[in-house]
């Protein structure tokens, strides 16, 4: 009896099938955060284009453009620009006022691929960027 309970065959599977759950956690855990992460830089990348473009007196669908080209890795139908600040156009009078530029990005893709896993993940990003106007 003693060496029937001795023997230690197959251990190391049951071992690694109790931690494959919380190892498979962990490692989609890290990708939906890289993804969000990624889109976040993405998403204040743009409202700091945008906002530069809109200093510089540039039309509104210009800096929309603009803002959505430099978001070049998100889907930009699922993103809005509002500038906010000064009138379109920007005239003479309107130099060294504050003009701000506002991205917001829907995360529909990325929680379509992972789920919510219980609403963790953002349902929306948003960058704000602020400069005076040139």
């Amino acid at each position: 009896m003693k060496r029937c309970f001795a023997k230690e065959e197959g251990a190391a599977a049951v071992e690694f099938a109790l931690l494959l759950p919380l190892l498979t956690l962990l490692i989609v855990g890290t990708m939906m955060f890289g993804l969000v992460f990624n889109a976040y830089l993405e998403v204040t990348h743009a409202a700091r284009e945008g906002v530069r473009w809109a200093s510089l007196r540039s039309p509104l669908d210009e800096v929309e453009q603009k803002t959505m080209a430099a978001a070049g890795g998100l889907n930009t139908s699922l993103m809005t620009v509002v500038r906010t600040g000064v009138e379109d156009p920007v005239g003479d009078d309107d130099q060294d006022s504050p003009v701000t530029v506002t991205v917001t990005y829907q995360l529909n893709e990325i929680s379509a691929l992972f789920g919510t896993f219980g609403n963790i993940l953002p349902e929306i990003l948003t960058g704000t960027a602020t400069q005076r106007v040139e």
